[in-house]
């Protein structure tokens, strides 16, 4: 049974990951912890996988000129530092409370959070009529 549902979930989280561009690490990481894979396993092969899926799609970004170095620079920058603080932030909780179950929670309010965000912008957009959402510049299509 897990041989062919596990498989399955998995394309679906693909084809998801293609069409509506959320990284398909977001979709697995639960589906892991599912599987009784230990968080901190679940969590890095998640974020592995939004790595090379981010990159990928960086490089035909920057390729096809949707992508200016003014605007990725500085997006890459709050990224890199917001990822080693919050990195060293998780493991400094981690060590003084030994509890490996912030982790999972942790990745639920970020789920929570960006499904609420990419809910309101998509709400925002239909109701304005924009058919483009873009964190690059003040002005949408």
């Amino acid at each position: 049974r897990a041989t062919v549902l596990y498989p399955a979930i998995c394309a679906v989280a693909g084809i998801f990951a293609g069409m509506f561009g959320i990284g398909g690490g977001i979709i697995k990481q639960p589906l892991m912890l599912e599987m009784s894979i230990l968080p901190e396993v679940a969590v890095a092969t998640s974020c592995t996988m939004i790595f090379f899926t981010t990159g990928a799609a960086t490089v035909s970004y920057l390729t096809f000129g949707l992508l200016t170095l003014d605007n990725g620079v500085p997006f890459f920058i709050v990224g890199f530092l917001a990822t080693i603080g919050g990195n060293n932030i998780m493991r400094l909780v981690l060590s003084k409370l030994n509890r490996k179950s912030l982790i999972l929670f942790a990745v639920a309010g970020i789920i929570a959070l960006s499904t609420l965000l990419m809910t309101i912008a998509s709400v925002r957009a239909t109701l304005t009529g924009k058919t483009h959402i873009s964190l690059c510049s003040s002005t949408a299509e």
